[in-house]
C-alpha cells in the first residue's frame, strides 16, 4: 500500500529490465499523479460547494470532478515530458525514465487530459470558468516549461490556487472578483503548496557550488541551502495551518471539519520539523512531503463532507 501511495504522487516505481503490458498501464495511471489528482479535484470541489452554498446538483458534481481530474492529470504528466531527463538522476522509478511510457505518449496522455478538461468546462458550466480553467492550465504548463527552472519554485503557489478559483467560477462567477471568500480559498491553497514544494526542493540531488550546498532548483530567483529550503517550507506549512483554521470559522464548518484538520496538520508539521533539523535526511523528506500533502487531503475531504451535512 505505501508502495502504491509514493508511485501515485509522483516518487516512481520500481525499474524493471523487461515490461508486461500490465506495467505499461500502471505507468499511465502513475504519470497522473491519482493522490495529488485527486487531492486537487477535491480541492476544486470544494471550491465550487462553497460557491453554491451546498452540494449542487449530482450530473455537474460528478462532471465538474471528472473535469478537475482531467485537468491535473495532463499538468502532471506534462510536468514529467519536461523532466525526462532530470527525472533519470532524481526519480529514475518514473514512467517516462523507466521507460514505462514514451515521452511521447506522455505529451499525447497530457494534450488529451487537457482538451477532456477543457471541452467539460466549456459545455458544462460558463465561460468565466472555462477562461479561468484555460489560464490556470496555461500557467501550470509555463511553470513547467520555463518558469520554474528560471525564476523558482515559489512561482508554483499562486498558479495552484487559481484551481480553487476554478471550482468557485463554476457556481458564482459574478462574485469571484468582488468578495473575499474565493481568495481565502486560494491564499490557503497558494500557502500550503509553497510549503509543499519547498519541503520538495531538497530531495532533489544536492549540487556543490563553491564551497556550498544549493538545492537544485531556486526558491525565488536564487538557490537556497537544503536547511534554509526545509525552513522557508516550515514556515509556509505552518501558515496555511493558520489559514486553514480560520477558513473552518469563516465558513462556518465546525469541529467536524476543525479537529481532524488540526490532528493532521500538527503531524504533518512534527514530520516536517525533523525534516527540517536534518534537511539532508532523504527519507525524513519523504515523509514530510507525504504527511504535508495528508495535511491537505483531510482539509479538502473534511470541508466537503461538512458542506455535505451542514450546507
Amino acid at each position: 500500500m505505501t508502495s502504491v501511495m509514493q508511485r501515485w504522487m509522483g516518487q516512481g516505481n520500481t525499474v524493471k529490465p523487461k515490461y508486461k503490458v500490465s506495467d505499461r498501464l500502471a505507468g499511465v495511471l502513475d504519470i497522473t499523479r491519482p493522490i495529488l489528482s485527486t487531492m486537487g479535484a477535491l480541492g476544486v470541489g470544494a471550491g465550487a460547494a462553497l460557491a453554491y452554498g451546498g452540494i449542487p446538483v449530482w450530473d455537474k458534481c460528478v462532471l465538474g470532478v471528472i473535469a478537475a481530474l482531467f485537468a491535473f492529470a495532463g499538468i502532471h504528466a506534462f510536468n514529467d515530458f519536461v523532466d525526462q531527463r532530470r527525472d533519470v538522476v532524481c526519480w529514475p522509478g518514473r514512467p517516462i525514465p523507466s521507460k514505462r511510457l514514451a515521452p511521447t505518449q506522455a505529451l499525447l496522455i497530457a494534450l488529451g487530459s487537457y482538451a477532456a478538461a477543457l471541452i467539460i468546462v466549456w459545455f458544462v458550466f460558463n465561460p468565466t470558468c472555462f477562461y479561468v480553467s484555460a489560464v490556470s492550465i496555461a500557467l501550470g504548463c509555463a511553470y513547467s516549461g520555463y518558469l520554474r527552472d528560471r525564476v523558482g519554485y515559489l512561482v508554483l503557489p499562486p498558479i495552484e490556487g487559481t484551481l480553487w478559483l476554478c471550482g468557485w467560477a463554476a457556481f458564482s462567477p459574478d462574485t469571484l472578483f468582488n468578495s473575499w471568500a474565493p481568495w481565502i480559498l486560494w491564499g490557503f491553497s497558494a500557502l500550503w503548496q509553497a510549503g509543499h514544494i519547498m519541503i520538495y526542493s531538497p530531495l532533489h540531488p544536492i549540487q556543490h557550488v563553491k564551497g556550498e550546498k544549493l538545492t537544485q532548483v531556486p526558491a525565488l530567483f536564487k538557490r537556497t541551502s537544503p536547511q534554509a529550503a526545509t525552513i522557508i517550507g516550515f514556515s509556509f506549512l505552518t501558515l496555511s495551518v493558520a489559514v486553514s483554521m480560520y477558513l473552518g470559522v469563516y465558513f462556518d464548518l465546525g469541529i467536524l471539519y476543525i479537529i481532524p484538520t488540526a490532528v493532521m496538520a500538527a503531524v504533518a508539521l512534527i514530520v516536517a520539523f525533523r525534516f527540517m533539523l536534518d534537511s539532508e535526511n532523504f527519507q525524513k523528506g519523504i515523509q514530510a512531503f507525504s504527511f504535508a500533502t495528508y495535511f491537505m487531503l483531510v482539509a479538502r475531504v473534511f470541508m466537503l463532507l461538512c458542506i455535505f451535512i451542514f450546507f
